[in-house]
């Protein structure tokens, strides 16, 4: 089974979507008859700057194992296809046995 963008609910857009119908929303009230907007305004820009530094940290670091995970392939691939083979023979003896 692949599993593809168009399979896979796109998170983000839908957050975006909802970030920029607030904006427009706390944009178009009057900003200076409700204090109160003014703070969810901070507060929501707040939030949103968190939500990408953490989406760009995520997204780095798994592109750093990812280029982890390729070096030590390329260095020792017997390693790797010898437990590969392990594994494999393991769970063919186990469902062998059922």
């Amino acid at each position: 089974m692949r599993f593809g963008k168009s399979k896979t609910p796109d998170l983000r857009g839908d957050l975006d979507l909802l970030l920029e119908d607030l904006r427009a929303l706390l944009s178009s009230a009057d900003k200076a008859a409700d204090p109160a907007l003014t703070q969810v305004r901070h507060q929501l820009e707040t939030a949103l700057g968190k939500m990408r530094e953490t989406s760009a940290h995520a997204v780095e670091q798994s592109k750093a194992l990812v280029h982890d995970a390729d070096d030590y392939l390329h260095e020792s691939p017997w390693r790797a296809v010898g437990g590969a083979l392990a594994v494999g023979a393991l769970l063919g003896f186990m469902l062998s046995r059922r």
